[in-house]
């Protein structure tokens, strides 16, 4: 079970999934609520155009014990920065790993 102390309500995340949990292998959101049994998340894009977060989308519930690892952004550190930079990189990464993502363009 992960420490609950490491997450705060507000913080956005990257939350990579045990293998065939849910459709997607990795969901990037903000955290809404944490208790003993997971995280309520609520799905977010970055809206370039905007440079904002672009809007949430819908729920999701992710029990811990279906959690692989996350990538946290905490109050401390810049949102834009992950949300349009780090937490997509890492979501392709782990596409990648399963076979779902293109392979990243080399700079």
């Amino acid at each position: 079970m992960a420490k609950t102390e490491a997450l705060q309500p507000g913080y956005c995340i990257a939350v990579h999934l045990m293998p065939d949990t849910a459709p997607e292998n990795c969901y990037i959101g903000v955290v809404d609520v944490i208790d003993e049994h997971g995280i309520l998340m609520n799905l977010v894009h970055w809206d370039e155009k905007l440079d904002m977060l672009g809007g949430y989308t819908e729920s999701l519930f992710v029990p811990w014990v279906n959690i692989k690892s996350m990538l946290i952004n905490t109050e401390n550190q810049p949102t834009r920065r992950f949300m349009s930079d780090r937490a997509l990189k890492w979501k392709q990464q782990i596409d990648e790993m399963y076979g779902k993502g293109k392979p990243a363009l080399k700079k």
